[in-house]
């Protein structure tokens, strides 16, 4: 029963100093009801006094094998001075009298507390180069992972630059081979080109011996169709001039006509004029019907040249139509054909032109 209620008073202790707190009988009293103060303030007193060494043992435990030298030092030194304050405070107390232990109690409670904010300072301070430490690890497996894809990048762009050398090899002779096909296909053309010179030249020649030919025939037509031009006109003016002739005697007739025609007229109005006169004297009857008859015979004379005038003047037209109509037809004909000369004439002069055309053109390709 001793050493159960020693224990669980031990372990209360040890569970009050780690919270920062001193402990104290009154508080441990909770713990075990049925023990006395007495007893318990005696296990309390040999708790303190184990403290030193039990803490000692703890410090050698303490380390973790993760935390840095460094930290871990720190962290021991304070420990270690932490531990040795208190060992001291603990024997002063055990020296000195009741009346002084609260306030050494009190003293040693501020000391744990600074000596417990230390120690979260120092764990703050691990758990930030805990976390750099990491930081600086996943930073070493990003650059790794960096490394590997450059790596693989750069073994890519080994092949891809192999592959570049080939395709530029084989770019290389295939203009090798393309210049030598330009090369050929030059010679070749300029050939091609020399003899079609040669031949146009030829066809040059043989078109100014054409178009010489042409001109000298066109200055022929020219010529011809010039005189044909003359003659046809000469012979117009003639026929203008028998036509204008005709005309002045047709005229001259119809002159001759209308004088017929107003003596004619004269002789009936006479005539008129004697048979009024005939009725009007009846005695002279006999001695006028001769007159009359002469004058009958004279009329029916007059009327036979008129007759045979009017006969004359319409034959006379008729055969003015006829010569007027041949001389139109005439006309006619020789209008047609100096047409026709002057189309060829144009044709010619055409075709002279297209050939003078296509000579120049020729010319110009040369």
């Amino acid at each position: 029963m001793d050493n159960q209620l020693k224990v669980a008073i031990f372990t209360a202790a040890d569970q009050c100093l780690l919270t920062g707190e001193a402990p104290h009988a009154s508080r441990l009293l909770s713990l075990s009801p049925e023990a006395s103060m007495e007893s318990i303030a005696a296990i309390l007193a040999e708790w303190w006094q184990q403290l030193p060494s039990r803490l000692h043992l703890r410090d050698e435990t303490a380390s973790s094998p993760d935390m840095p030298e460094a930290m871990r030092q720190v962290f021991t030194r304070v420990w270690q001075q932490a531990v040795q304050e208190a060992s001291v405070e603990l024997n002063a107390q055990v020296k000195r009298p009741d009346l002084e232990a609260d306030v050494m109690q009190r003293e040693r409670d501020d000391a744990l507390k600074r000596s417990q904010g230390e120690i979260g300072e120092l764990e703050q301070r691990y758990r930030e180069q805990a976390l750099k430490l990491d930081e600086a690890h996943e930073q070493y497996e990003a650059l790794g992972a960096e490394l590997q894809v450059l790596r693989h990048n750069l073994a890519n762009e080994t092949t891809q630059r192999k592959k570049e050398e080939q395709l530029r090899a084989n770019a290389e002779q295939e203009l090798a081979q393309l210049r030598r096909s330009y090369e050929e296909n030059k010679r070749v053309f300029d050939q091609r080109v020399r003899d079609e010179q040669r031949h146009n030249l030829e066809a040059l020649a043989k078109v100014d011996v054409d178009t010489r030919h042409y001109r000298n025939a066109l200055e022929k037509l020219r010529d011809e169709s010039g005189r044909r031009e003359a003659e046809m006109t000469r012979e117009l003016h003639e026929l203008q001039g028998v036509l204008a002739r005709r005309d002045v005697k047709i005229e001259t007739l119809t002159t001759q006509v209308k004088s017929q025609d107003e003596a004619l007229r004269g002789l009936k109005s006479r005539d008129a004029q004697q048979q009024r006169e005939q009725t009007q004297i009846s005695a002279q009857l006999l001695t006028e019907t001769n007159k009359s008859k002469r004058y009958e015979e004279q009329l029916r004379q007059l009327e036979e040249s008129l007759q045979k005038l009017n006969q004359k003047q319409v034959s006379n037209n008729s055969e003015s139509a006829r010569r007027e109509s041949q001389l139109r037809s005439q006309l006619k004909q020789c209008e047609e054909e100096l047409l026709k000369s002057q189309a060829r004439a144009q044709g010619f002069e055409k075709r002279a032109g297209a050939l003078e055309e296509e000579m120049r053109r020729l010319k110009q390709r040369v």
